[in-house]
């Protein structure tokens, strides 16, 4: 299936709801329905004559045709781009509390009194560059924006929200491990193939300037401090 075609400079990007677009589909319908009935009136005339007037401005056979391929234009297009945004948006703000639902199960600081790890996350989801990337987001890429708060919250938990390391009483072993793999050299090891993929990603987001390229970007950095 052919991806649907991309419709840049919607003039109904301002309409934000199903009602809005319902009574704009109406009024279209309308128009459509009006300049068929005097193009069916004015068959006899040529494009140039005067077949009608609004509110006191006269209009050619010509400027009548105009109208109508506008309006159907936007009932073809128009109406159903923003249709399908409008609902892509819906479906992320479902989404998105259905992921707050499940990020207040897996983290425990998400929910009941004030702590650190809430407030570093608080301070993380107001911030206005946050919001700004948000809006982004919520217009581009609902399904990703629906997830962001999920990621950065796990991504707080993973820096702020670690559990005190306990001492073991216990002396530690000197006795290598059987693979002869050090603790350091794996963590050498995880870093390393980090790095690289942050620098993948990096590369990418410059080339591809995507939203969810970006997004899987900034959630590595926040990883890996």
């Amino acid at each position: 299936m052919d991806a649907p075609k991309e419709i840049k400079d919607n003039p109904f990007s301002d309409l934000d709801t199903i009602e809005k677009l319902q009574t704009k589909a109406e009024e279209i319908t309308s128009t459509i329905e009006w300049a068929e009935d005097v193009l069916f009136e004015s068959d006899a005339y040529s494009a140039e004559d005067i077949v009608t007037e609004i509110d006191g401005n006269e209009l050619s056979k010509s400027d009548v045709r105009k109208a109508l391929l506008n309006a159907r234009k936007a009932q073809k297009q128009f109406l159903p781009d923003q249709l399908n945004k409008v609902q892509q948006r819906e479906q992320g703000q479902q989404l998105k509390a259905a992921f707050e639902e499940q990020a207040k199960t897996e983290l425990d600081w998400m929910s009941g009194e004030d702590n650190d790890t809430r407030k570093q996350y608080e301070a993380t989801v107001n911030d206005p560059r946050f919001k700004k990337l948000k809006e982004v987001l919520d217009s581009e890429a609902p399904d990703i924006s629906s997830q962001i708060e999920y990621w950065f919250a796990h991504a707080t938990n993973s820096i702020y929200g670690r559990k005190a390391i306990v001492e073991n009483k216990s002396a530690p072993s000197l006795n290598p491990t059987k693979t002869g793999i050090t603790s350091a050299a794996k963590s050498e090891q995880s870093n390393s193939k980090t790095n690289k993929a942050l620098k993948d990603l990096q590369a990418r987001f410059k080339q591809t300037g995507s939203t969810s390229d970006y997004a899987a970007m900034r959630k590595l950095q926040l990883q890996k401090r």
